[in-house]
């Protein structure tokens, strides 16, 4: 796929999304990705990087999200200083 081809299809599918969450969760990690004055981002390794996109893809589906009132539960005694 050639550049000009890849960029009119990434265009495209953000003109579909009309959810206003999830498009700037989008915007967000691209956004960071290519901003080179995000030393966080650019400091992780290309593997840590796929990893946190994948995280954040798969946190898109409920079934793979931990209840808060589950979280809180585990970490009740978690000290507080």
């Amino acid at each position: 796929m050639k550049l000009a081809e890849l960029k009119s299809d990434f265009h495209s599918l953000i003109d579909q999304i009309n959810d206003l969450e999830l498009l700037s969760q989008f915007y967000d990690v691209i956004s960071q990705s290519v901003n080179t004055d995000n030393s966080d981002w650019q400091s992780l390794s290309a593997r840590q990087q796929q990893e946190l996109l994948d995280a954040f893809e798969a946190s898109e589906d409920e079934n793979n999200l931990v209840p808060l009132s589950v979280i809180e539960a585990k970490y009740k005694q978690w000290p507080l200083k």
